[in-house]
């Protein structure tokens, strides 16, 4: 069939995006998913308030998005590989058994901090299971678990069981969505965390020659063991 629009003639209308367009607009639907869901939280989260933060259409949304979800579930994606990256680095930073705890809480502490608002609705689903963010964190754990057991193992201790680490990991979740979310987050609350935290590490991972020699490892972390 002979086309109606003759060789090299410039056809009207908008011309096609480039490479680099069509990604400025994925990433402002994203971006306005993420302002969104630290604004209203996942249950109040609608295409409708994604559009009109990110100032597209409802057809430019779908031609990048098959649904709100599919958003929803890449930024959640970014947003605990983000927190795996940085634990996992480190927990290779440093060699030291305890030293590696300190890393790997400092980072997760940096990474709080850097969720900003998007923190607290985060927090909010984590244990619903039914959430996306309840799911990602499941996997998350079960990652984290097997790394920080393989780590302890690296150290020449016995490896330690699932649930002791899992229980670890567990606590020291708590404590640091507790430090960003309930506390002035203050040098005060970051010590009294931190001295919690090293409680957690000591009792569920080290093993009788830590425990002995507790107050040499908490001098050397400035951490009290006595009284809080």
């Amino acid at each position: 069939m002979t086309s109606i629009f003759p060789e090299n003639v410039p056809r009207r209308g908008r011309p096609p995006k480039t490479e680099t367009q069509l990604d400025q607009v994925r990433d402002r639907i994203l971006t306005a998913t993420r302002t969104v869901f630290a604004r209203v939280g996942y249950h109040a989260l609608s295409v409708e308030l994604v559009l009109a933060e990110a100032g597209v259409s409802r057809p430019t949304f779908y031609k990048y998005f098959p649904s709100l979800d599919d958003v929803l579930e890449r930024l959640l994606t970014e947003v605990n590989e983000d927190l795996i990256t940085r634990l996992l680095g480190a927990l290779v930073s440093v060699e030291a058994p305890f030293a590696k705890v300190e890393a790997a809480v400092l980072a997760w502490r940096q990474w709080g901090e850097d969720l900003g608002d998007f923190l607290r609705p985060f927090f909010a689903e984590l244990h619903n299971p039914t959430s996306p963010v309840g799911h990602h964190r499941q996997r998350t754990l079960g990652l984290l678990t097997g790394q920080v057991a393989t780590a302890v193992e690296l150290l020449g201790r016995e490896r330690p069981s699932p649930l002791r680490v899992a229980t670890f990991l567990n606590g020291v979740e708590y404590l640091g969505y507790h430090y960003h979310l309930n506390t002035p987050r203050d040098a005060a609350s970051w010590q009294e965390t931190r001295e919690a935290m090293f409680r957690l590490a000591l009792g569920l991972l080290g093993e009788e020659g830590d425990w002995g020699n507790a107050p040499a490892l908490a001098r050397e972390f400035d951490i009290h063991l006595n009284g809080r």
